[in-house]
């Protein structure tokens, strides 16, 4: 079995791209679970989508095959011409694979280094409601070590120490432009995860007025209650807007919520009103053009993008530090990856060993007491587990990549009498390919 991954970031495609790959992931969930029908192709899938980032990692014995038909999966349902995802496209395999999600997890691909709403992301993405049917042990295992590396990164490296994240690089930028937001009155669009850390920061900053709008007024005024702010409902967006400072764009929607003619339907003296709008949104919620109309200044993700890229250099220095706990990790994962082809041989060994221990206790203990034929077999059993206990720890010890190790997984079922069909075994390969891209 092979881990791999196929996806999409902010590294490689523009907002425009990843914006049409917006997708639904119940149906993600629906299309990868019928790939994972035949025997060997899929055996567990996760997908992970965030504002910056698309990818769906998978475990299969045939990782090209399956890469092929995952890309070919999100290049129909996002409705994009498969050449061109294949132009925004990554694909990563084995421990370069491992390798990635481990730096995702750690924010050492996210667009500000360190950044702590990723770590959150990645969780999610382990723990979705869907997952438990497409998710294996080896992912199970996987998603497990990326959430302790990205803790552990945060923890014994001071990369995370002042990063913002992107929705805190966002508020930075506009603030710097509107200055305090005391006297301010800011209408948050979405409340979601992104909706809510807005919030958060923007009650943090002292804003003069918050008002939460959602499509469901319940979830809207859970947020606000939390940050005492208002809670209301989407309807009547415009009225809502011509009181408003500053605008913030989180809700998941097809289309865009704000044009223009949105402004229009203001009324000439409201809409002369300079206003900020802020576009978090995937894909976006307020219409490029709005930033033609007069007294609106619009920033969007890729804005905000180019304006954090100036503060990497802050927190440059921890960077190899952090990239050295994660090739550790990568490491532990993937020799306990390999340590798994043992599993199989030693599962055989065990039944056999155990079952002839069984076999001579019942054979020496006939005509005896029951008390002792139960010690007979007590006896056979724990000297077995002794006998076991070197080539167990061997075994599992075993590199099947090394000539040794694979010598010793090859030789033991025949010196144990065991049968091969019994202990197949699995060598993922240490291959790497990018399919009309650089690795981000």
């Amino acid at each position: 079995m092979e881990v791999f991954v196929v996806g999409t970031s902010h590294s490689i495609a523009p907002v425009a791209v990843r914006e049409r790959l917006h997708v639904n992931l119940d149906e993600i969930y629906e299309a990868v679970g019928r790939l994972m029908g035949p025997p060997g192709l899929l055996e567990e899938a996760v997908p992970l989508a965030t504002c910056g980032r698309l990818e769906l990692y998978g475990v299969s014995q045939d990782p090209e095959r399956a890469s092929r038909l995952l890309l070919r999966l999100l290049s129909r349902r996002v409705g994009v011409a498969t050449s061109d995802v294949r132009g925004r496209f990554y694909t990563l395999r084995g421990a370069m694979a491992t390798r990635h999600l481990l730096r995702v997890a750690a924010g050492l691909d996210s667009v500000v280094h360190g950044e702590e709403q990723i770590l959150g992301q990645v969780r999610e993405a382990s723990r979705h409601r869907l997952s438990t049917d497409t998710k294996g042990r080896i992912l199970h295992r996987l998603f497990d070590v990326s959430l302790a590396t990205g803790k552990r990164v945060r923890h014994e490296t001071n990369i995370g120490r002042g990063a913002a994240s992107l929705a805190s690089a966002a508020l930075g930028t506009v603030k710097r432009e509107m200055g305090p937001l005391s006297s301010a009155s800011a209408l948050v669009l979405g409340a979601g995860e992104t909706g809510a850390l807005v919030a958060r920061l923007l009650s943090k900053a002292g804003v003069g007025r918050l008002v939460i709008a959602n499509r469901t007024l319940e979830t809207a005024r859970e947020v606000a209650t939390s940050v005492g702010g208002e809670g209301v409902g989407l309807e009547g967006l415009v009225g809502l807007m011509a009181d408003a400072d500053l605008i913030v764009g989180a809700v998941t929607a097809e289309d865009v919520l704000v044009t223009p003619e949105t402004m229009s339907a203001m009324g000439e003296r409201a809409a002369a009103k300079p206003r900020y709008f802020l576009d978090l949104a995937h894909p976006r919620n307020f219409d490029p053009a709005l930033a033609d109309v007069a007294g609106v200044t619009l920033v969007d993700l890729e804005q905000v993008f180019q304006r954090v890229e100036e503060a990497r250099s802050a927190r440059a220095e921890q960077v190899p530090q952090a990239e050295a706990i994660v090739n550790e990790q990568t490491e532990l994962f993937e020799h306990w990856l390999r340590s798994r082809q043992s599993v199989p041989v030693l599962r055989a060994i065990r039944e056999q060993v155990l079952d002839l221990a069984r076999e001579e206790a019942e054979r020496f203990g006939q005509g005896r007491s029951a008390e002792e034929r139960e010690q007979l077999f007590r006896f056979a059993r724990s000297l077995a587990r002794t006998l076991l206990h070197a080539p167990t720890v061997a075994l599992r010890a075993a590199d099947p990549e090394s000539p040794e190790g694979r010598l010793l997984l090859e030789q033991t079922p025949t010196l144990f009498g065991v049968g091969t069909e019994s202990a197949e075994r699995e060598r993922p390969g240490r291959t790497y390919r990018v399919i009309g891209a650089s690795a981000p």
